[in-house]
């Protein structure tokens, strides 16, 4: 008579390799969990996990692709939706406005300056970010809007699920570094061998050291309502 509690093991075992994505021959994948610290407590609310971005980068340098279409990023309800983008170097960026006043986009931040003037409500304007690095938005008009995007020149990115759980894979055999990043915390990186296998980095800690306005904070746990401006 077989073993009952062997045969249960094997089968959960059989169940996990299933359901896990299969490595490429000559690729491999890092998975890990982030963890977000406020006065030194986790705190497990989705959207700040959407305000983070894992990425990294290969000691070879890797081809960067531009995005085939322009992203969005929107102004709406006088703010920016959403507050973090992250795009490959040479991408563009388009910025509706759809509110019934009028915005402003600029960016004073270093390799990426911009400012695409006072404009009303419609489809919005374009600009190309060339060059890698953290890009600050503001709107001129209204000095508590802000958000950020990431320009990378890497293709090796994700932004963490709702409990902060991410997977990298595809990523080429060799060191490289891996860059965990949150608007509201100073990044933290580690640096990383990358075999043919799926490398478990655990957890990664940010404490957000970036107070947020109670506005500010409403607006992450609560989606956006249509219909009141």
């Amino acid at each position: 008579m077989p073993n009952v509690k062997l045969v249960t093991l094997l089968l959960t075992l059989l169940g996990l390799a299933l359901a896990a994505p299969a490595l490429a021959l000559g690729e491999g994948a890092i998975s890990g969990r982030l963890v977000l610290l406020e006065d030194g407590e986790a705190i497990n609310e989705p959207g700040e996990f959407q305000q983070a971005v894992v990425y990294f980068e290969p000691a070879a340098a890797a081809s960067v692709e531009p995005a085939s279409e322009p992203l969005t990023m929107t102004t709406q309800r006088r703010q920016f939706e959403p507050r973090v983008l992250v795009v490959t170097a040479g991408s563009e960026v388009i910025f509706p406005n759809e509110d019934p006043i009028l915005h402003n986009v600029f960016s004073t931040s270093a390799s990426n300056r911009f400012d695409l003037g006072l404009y009303g409500r419609g489809e919005g304007k374009t600009h190309r970010f060339e060059q890698p690095g953290l890009v600050r938005v503001f709107c001129n008009v209204h000095p508590a809007m802000s958000a950020h995007i990431v320009v990378l020149d890497t293709p090796h990115f994700v932004v963490p699920d709702e409990n902060g759980h991410f997977r990298l894979d595809q990523l080429p055999p060799g060191p490289g570094r891996l860059t965990v990043w949150h608007e509201r915390a100073e990044p933290r990186q580690f640096e990383l061998e990358i075999a043919d296998t799926l490398l478990d980095t655990g957890t990664a800690e940010l404490p957000l050291t970036v107070r947020q306005l109670g506005q500010q904070r409403e607006r992450i746990r609560r989606p956006i309502r249509r219909g009141r401006y």
